[in-house]
């Protein structure tokens, strides 16, 4: 089942929605259909505890990590890559932190700078985005259900706030997209329907 080139499909949306479930899952169901799949982890999950939450350090850290993962993706050898968040995730949350102060407006300008000149030279955009969606009840709901320690920047506002930027970032993003509200779906009826979605895609390449 080799294709010419790996189909790249980026996951974003809100905390919680449950992207990160949601593609484990999907990388065994395709592995099972015979594709050759491969699942860049969420770079956010990597940063050393030293450098410290919600700062402009981090989120550089973060963005510099996706890039050399999206880059890596061009030398693949895989028929699917499905990243848990990526180059869209990268450029929204350089300006979402501006929004919150956490950075200047020539910070933020620099880094969407680097990310459109790397998309350029190596044409780091996905193929599709899928965007995760969820409520700010549910989301807050799961969280507090998944964690045994203090939750420190899951609140309403954040959670509202987050999207409500989102929103306005989607309209600017010129990628086919698939959008998915998980808030009343169990993950088996997830998994139904964003697998269909990729099957469907895969019939179209």
């Amino acid at each position: 089942m080799s294709m010419r080139k790996p189909l790249i499909i980026e996951f974003t949306g809100p905390p919680n929605s449950g992207k990160t479930t949601l593609i484990k899952f999907l990388r065994d169901l395709l592995e099972s259909m015979e594709y050759r799949v491969e699942v860049k982890q969420e770079d956010a999950e990597l940063v050393p505890s030293c450098i410290p939450k919600k700062t402009w350090a981090r989120n550089v850290w973060i963005t510099y990590g996706q890039l050399q993962s999206l880059i890596e993706t061009k030398f693949s050898e895989a028929d699917i890559i499905l990243l848990d968040r990526g180059f869209c995730d990268s450029m929204f949350w350089a300006n979402f932190l501006q929004v919150q102060h956490i950075c200047t407006s020539e910070e933020s300008s620099r880094l969407l700078k680097i990310l459109d000149e790397m998309d350029k030279e190596f044409h780091l955009k996905p193929d599709y985005l899928f965007v995760i969606d969820v409520s700010t009840e549910v989301s807050l709901k799961r969280r507090y259900a998944a964690s045994s320690e203090p939750v420190v920047l899951s609140t309403n506002e954040f959670i509202d706030l987050y999207k409500d930027e989102l929103e306005k970032f989607y309209k600017k993003v010129e990628l086919p997209m698939f959008r998915l509200n998980t808030s009343l779906l169990t993950l088996i009826e997830m998994q139904e329907i964003v697998l269909n979605e990729i099957l469907q895609i895969l019939k179209k390449d």
